[in-house]
């Protein structure tokens, strides 16, 4: 069941100013599972040249970057003092992302038991801050993408200096049969992460 809006709703403040993209990449070799994740400014080139360059990088063994910090595995997405875009970049022959008019891709929930977010169960709260969900492809790979406007779950409210929101998502992929290309099982992932305010 969805824990708060859908992220397919329009934001709340058309005004902000969204310097940062947060990029998740999701790649499938050979039955192994690669998860990247990334944090930093937009360049010169605008949001769609940083989604590349990141991608680039999520895709190559080289690490170094201008980013604001980089990871691994779907745990532990931050956002950290400004409102970014979000980008989830599939890079998985075979699967693809669940997205129809009744179903969003990606669902809030209340609280999963293997959270990393403290106390478990974790203190999460609807959501009130992912949306603008478009479906894109960033180098030719499928991608959502959508805005954290940096909002308090429970109030709607800009969250305050270094107020930090714990939230819990899924994320909802279709995985194709070998024997049969139209049919497969659809796999959710549960990550979670915060979401930090401003730091001046």
């Amino acid at each position: 069941m969805r824990f708060g809006d859908s992220i397919r709703k329009s934001g709340p403040d058309k005004d902000i100013r969204f310097s940062h993209v947060v990029l998740l990449h999701i790649s499938v070799k050979r039955g192994v599972w690669h998860v990247n994740r990334w944090f930093a400014p937009i360049g010169k080139g605008g949001l769609g040249a940083t989604e590349e360059r990141l991608l680039r990088l999520a895709r190559s063994r080289k690490r170094e970057c201008a980013c604001e910090f980089q990871g691994h595995g779907f745990e532990n997405i931050r956002f950290v003092g400004h409102p970014s875009y979000f980008t989830i970049v599939l890079d998985a022959p075979g699967y693809e992302f669940q997205d129809d008019k009744g179903t969003d891709p990606i669902w809030f929930v209340e609280k999963k038991v293997n959270s990393r977010l403290p106390p478990p169960p974790a203190p999460v709260v609807p959501n009130r801050t992912f949306y603008d969900l478009e479906t894109t492809r960033v180098r030719g790979f499928p991608a959502l993408r959508c805005r954290n406007y940096l909002r308090n779950g429970l109030t709607g409210e800009p969250l305050k200096k270094g107020e930090e929101q714990g939230f819990i998502f899924n994320i909802h992929l279709q995985a194709r049969y070998a024997h049969d290309d139209a049919t497969g099982v659809t796999l959710v992932i549960d990550p979670d992460g915060t979401s930090r305010g401003p730091n001046n």
